[in-house]
Formats: structure tokens, C-alpha cells, sequence
């Protein structure tokens, strides 16, 4: 089958969906299928410019293929008779981040305007899917809430695990990501002031927005500049693990996440426990407190106590590492799942 991976494109940025959209691709090929990636170039600065980008995807046209398969708003606005549609999530400032300190559109008659014709055309260009899947309970509940569409949640998994591996529990937490507000890196950091132990927080990722001048505001302001490491760049793979192979665990605390997130994913192959917050989201399906991580208000003593716990029981730690990685096996998180899912 000659299938086409759509997603949308920001130059230079790097995340889940960008990992996700590849490795479909890679995995596709490895099933027998031709599969090419199309990446849709995307701008939502000035907001006027998303209408601009709706239009170029609705005005595209895929010839010579036997499958559309698309994730992110707004390359399901793409006409194909075959359309699969797997989302990981829709234009979220036009829906639940609405009225939010995220919301990121104006709060004027323009920016209504724009909300509104993106959920007009989510409206129209989702009923011609053939089949819609989610990459989680949270998308599949927001889809459902604001659209009135069912939708089959699909996991996805990590493109490969041979190379994470558990050596040691050292001293530090490892917060692998991209750095944004919705992340809330500068919560993790900000934990570090009240943490009584000598664990340490080793963040890795670059900075997006203005969150660099922020991390850098609060490591200063409470002199945790011998407590915080921050790699502000997207670090290879083989780095990534061989970090999450010493670390003492992993802290992943974003706002409302779409799905469980790759990080979590990351520390539960490499047997290391997960520190999440109750408002994080999908990160519920992986994260079970004091089972597979420890899950804890959006607090920054909260959190701290989450860190201290880990590094003064290390033996709980790698116990719930361990039931982390078993959970993932029985959820049946496989690209086999995914390929003949999306193919049949």
C-alpha cells in the first residue's frame, strides 16, 4: 500500500509529534508499505496566519497514493477519499486552553473569529475520515466534548527500546523535554529550593518562548546553581539514555498533557519511576502513584517531597521503575498494534 504521513511542520522545532510522524514512517516501511513523510510547513503567529495554513492544506491534493494518514491540526484538513486520521490533538487554544492562560489567541472579535472558524473546519474535515483514532483517553474525551466525534484511542510507542537500559539510581532527576510554559520546567526547578536532600535536578531540552529568561530567573533567585543543570539543546538519543540509565527517576510535570508523553515511555524502558502532577493529563495512564512514579499537586514543595522520597528509598524507586516497564508491556504498546490498526 502506498500510504502518506502528514503532519504539520516549525522549523527547528523538535518534539513528540515530529518523533511520532518519523517513526510511523520507518515502521510502515519495515511492514512492507511505500510510506513517505509530508511535512506541512505551519505558523500560528500573527494568529491570522492559522487561517492562511488552513487554506493551503484544504487546497492540497494527494495523487498516486492509496492512504492519507495525518496527525495534527491542520493537516486533517487535507481531502483524500481514504483518509485515516490520528490525533494526537487538535488546535487546543481554540478549545480547552480557551479563556486560559495558554490560550494564545487574542481575546477580541478577531481572535473569536479565528476560534471559531478552526472549529468549523475541525467540524467538516474530520467527518470525512474514514476512521479517526486518538493517542489517548484525554484527546479521545476533548474530541468527543467539543466535536461530538467517537473516536478509537491507539498508544503510541516508542520507535525503539533496545538502547535504554538501567545501570544505577543516582542522585539526580532527569527532566528530558521540550522546554515550554505547558511543560512547566520552571515548576521543577523551583522545587529545588525546598528539596532536603542532596538529590539534584538534570534538565535537558531547549528553550522555547521566553522560558529560557525565566529558568534561568529562578535558578538565580534561589542560588540553585549548584543544585540545577540545564542542557539547553535537544540532546542525541544515545545521550538521553545513557542519562536515564543513572538517573534516580524522571520528572514530567506538564499542564493537561495530551497523551502519557514519550518522556514517561523513556524512563519505564529504562526502569526508572516518574514524577507527575494531578492536572498532567494523559500522563495518568502510565503514572500510577506510589506504584509506577509518585503523582503529586502542581506544587513546588509537592514536587520536592516527590524528589526526596525517591533519593531516601531507592529500593521503592526501582521497585516502581520496574512495575512501570511491566505496565507498558501490558498495555500492548507496539507498533504491530499501530500498523495493522492504521492499515486494515
Amino acid at each position: 500500500m502506498r500510504i502518506a504521513i502528514v503532519n504539520n511542520w516549525v522549523p527547528f522545532l523538535n518534539g513528540g509529534a515530529e518523533h511520532l510522524a518519523q517513526a510511523l514512517t520507518s515502521k510502515l516501511i519495515e511492514h512492507g508499505h511505500e510510506a513517505i513523510l509530508v511535512r506541512i510547513p505551519f505558523r500560528w503567529e500573527p494568529p491570522s496566519k492559522i487561517i492562511e495554513s488552513m487554506l493551503a492544506c484544504r487546497l492540497l491534493e494527494f495523487a498516486n497514493i492509496d492512504r492519507l494518514i495525518t496527525l495534527k491540526f491542520p493537516v486533517y484538513c487535507i481531502p483524500h477519499p481514504h483518509k485515516i486520521v490520528w490525533l494526537l490533538h487538535q488546535f487546543r487554544q481554540a478549545y480547552d486552553l480557551w479563556g486560559t492562560a495558554l490560550q494564545g489567541l487574542p481575546d477580541s472579535p478577531q481572535g473569536i473569529q479565528i476560534r471559531d472558524a478552526i472549529r468549523a473546519a475541525d467540524n467538516r474535515c474530520l467527518q470525512e475520515a474514514r476512521r479517526i483514532f486518538t493517542n489517548s483517553h484525554i484527546t479521545a474525551e476533548r474530541l468527543k466534548t467539543f466535536n461530538d466525534f467517537k473516536s478509537e484511542v491507539l498508544f503510541p510507542p516508542l520507535l525503539e527500546t533496545h538502547h535504554f537500559n538501567c545501570v544505577a539510581f543516582e542522585d539526580f532527576i532527569f527532566y528530558p523535554s521540550r522546554v515550554n510554559s505547558a511543560k512547566r520546567q520552571w515548576l521543577a526547578v523551583e522545587s529545588m529550593n525546598y528539596v532536603t536532600t542532596p538529590v539534584k535536578l538534570l534538565l535537558a531540552g531547549k528553550a522555547e518562548g521566553g522560558e529560557a529568561e525565566r529558568i534561568t530567573r529562578v535558578i538565580k533567585e534561589h542560588s540553585l546553581a549548584d543544585r540545577v543543570q540545564w542542557l539547553n539543546e535537544f540532546i542525541p538519543e544515545q545521550a538521553k539514555a545513557e542519562y536515564l540509565s543513572r538517573a534516580l527517576g524522571t520528572c514530567y510535570i506538564p499542564y493537561d498533557e495530551d497523551s502519557y508523553g514519550y518522556v514517561t515511555l523513556e524512563s519505564y524502558s529504562a526502569r526508572k519511576p516518574v514524577i507527575s502532577c494531578i492536572d498532567s493529563g494523559g500522563t495518568d495512564v502510565l503514572v500510577k502513584d506510589q506504584i509506577t512514579g509518585l503523582v503529586v499537586p502542581p506544587d513546588a514543595r509537592a514536587i520536592a517531597e516527590a524528589m526526596d522520597r525517591l533519593y531516601l528509598d531507592k529500593r521503592a524507586a526501582r521497585a516502581m521503575g520496574e512495575a512501570g516497564h511491566n505496565l507498558v508491556q501490558d498495555l500492548g504498546i507496539t507498533w504491530e498494534r499501530v500498523v495493522e490498526a492504521l492499515t486494515q
